[in-house]
């Protein structure tokens, strides 16, 4: 278990609030009354109670059924198929299908008392179940969860501390080397879990004055937006570079380089939060981008995507970025999430061209800490033949991180989807493998002094081989 450290303060507001289920309007084709009642979604282990006002959305397991969220009904409208007793949504480039129920199970409206929430074995049970019921990779991660269940609930009685039990359900997840399967408490508490396990982490790298130093060498004339989200110039006549930070942030909400970061933060957190479709506002930044890109560079014959320090964001920004080197319309990747001991429906995702696409050649920078979006990204690039992957594999960690909370308030994630080639590769826990590879270290200390150490003596290696190419060319 690892969670991304190179992701700024905004782009976690963003992804948060993005694995949320029900961030962008959900909308419907009737009235919202011809939606109302209760529906299980197959695979994902959610049950939505739909009213005249609100959607309740609970967590369920074969031992337990938990309140999660509430929205209010406005949040649906146009953009829900229904067909009899099945709902199918679809949010982003994913498909979600429901089933009704002829109401709500017994178990999810038994109330809690204040000292079963806090519970301790009680809250371990719920999350080793939730992990049991959903969880789609224990053999590709070599995890024999039922023995970390006799191995770590042993460890637990009725008088552990908050502390402690954070400590132990962390040290079990941690098993999984899984950077979406993952475990949030109040900072006290894992402040006190710390202290107890003797965590010392070294303090994080600076990677974001790495990569600007990356491109402050190599187009020192440069373009950017929303600060360092994506930077952009030529490097030479021939050779462009384009350097992506985040799959998300890339909304065009009016902020300048002359800001703050807290005001910028400010402002874009407002702006989103009175869009009736932000992830559509990201999708239309990048959009904008990207053309602006692709005029700035025109005349070149490759392009540099430089995505080694981005850590993910939405899918859909990703598919954006990747349109404009797409020549002709193909098949990305099929999708499905475990459901019980076998899988939903799988679903494929096209990519078609953008109006206006490159015609040279890509070549795409990647490390272990190009993560989730990006390797959703990097998945689909498998199929374009003018792309090359110079680095290292990426992380990994493809599912989107499906969100669950624990009767004491404790949230935590996990992968239950499967992303997979045309063909039926999985690449999950292994990462999309280099065609290039140039042995970066999967610590992320080894990594940034590593780049570091070639960017002040021979150069960035990865940009430096494209430019040897490109010059015999």
């Amino acid at each position: 278990m690892k969670t991304n450290n190179f992701k700024s303060f905004t782009m976690l507001l963003l992804i948060a609030i993005a694995f949320s289920f029900f961030t962008q309007p959900i909308l419907a084709n009737d009235t919202t009354g011809d939606i109302a009642g209760v529906w299980e979604m197959r695979g994902y282990g959610w049950i939505l109670d739909i009213d005249d006002t609100t959607v309740s959305i609970y967590d369920r397991t074969t031992k337990s059924c938990l309140p999660n969220r509430q929205y209010p009904i406005t949040m649906i409208g146009q953009g829900v198929n229904r067909k009899d007793d099945v709902l199918v949504l679809k949010i982003g480039i994913s498909i979600y299908t429901l089933d009704k129920l002829p109401k709500l199970p017994e178990i999810c409206g038994t109330r809690l008392s204040r000292k079963r929430k806090q519970d301790p074995l009680y809250n371990f049970d719920v999350l080793w179940n939730t992990i049991n019921d959903h969880y789609a990779y224990f053999e590709i991660r070599g995890v024999d969860w039922k023995k970390s269940y006799d191995t770590y609930r042993n460890k637990i009685n009725e008088n552990t501390s908050e502390a402690e039990l954070f400590a132990i359900c962390y040290e079990m997840l941690d098993e999984f080397n899984d950077g979406h399967l993952d475990i949030e408490a109040p900072d006290k508490i894992m402040q006190g879990a710390a202290k107890i396990a003797k965590w010392n982490p070294k303090p994080d790298p600076d990677i974001k004055e790495l990569y600007k130093a990356i491109y402050k060498k190599y187009i020192p004339k440069h373009n950017a937006h929303n600060f360092t989200r994506t930077v952009w110039g030529k490097i030479n006549d021939k050779v462009g570079y384009m350097q992506v930070n985040s799959m998300s942030t890339q909304a065009h909400y009016g902020l300048s380089q002359g800001m703050s970061a807290k005001e910028a933060t400010k402002i874009y957190a407002k702006a989103r939060a009175a869009s009736i479709d932000p992830i559509q506002d990201e999708v239309d930044g990048m959009h904008k981008t990207m053309q602006k890109v692709l005029s700035d560079l025109a005349g070149t014959e490759h392009i540099i995507l430089d995505v080694r320090f981005n850590g993910g964001g939405f899918d859909k920004v990703s598919f954006t970025i990747l349109q404009y080197f797409a020549q002709d319309s193909f098949t990305a990747f099929s999708k499905h999430a475990r459901n019980g001991d076998s899988f939903t429906s799988t679903y494929t995702y096209e990519v078609t061209p953008a109006s206006q696409v490159y015609k040279g050649k890509l070549y795409v920078l990647q490390s272990h800490w190009s993560a989730s979006a990006v390797e959703t990204m990097l998945l689909a690039s498998l199929q374009l033949d003018n792309v090359s992957r110079i680095g290292s594999s990426s992380e990994g960690i493809f599912s989107d991180a499906l969100e669950k909370v624990l009767p004491n308030g404790w949230e935590f994630t996990l992968s239950n989807e499967a992303y997979l080639t045309p063909d039926g590769k999985n690449y999950e826990a292994q990462g999309i493998p280099a065609d290039i590879d140039l042995d970066y270290p999967e610590d992320e200390h080894d990594f940034f002094d590593k780049l570091t150490k070639e960017l002040n003596t021979i150069g960035d290696q990865a940009i430096e081989y494209v430019l040897k190419k490109a010059a015999k060319e």
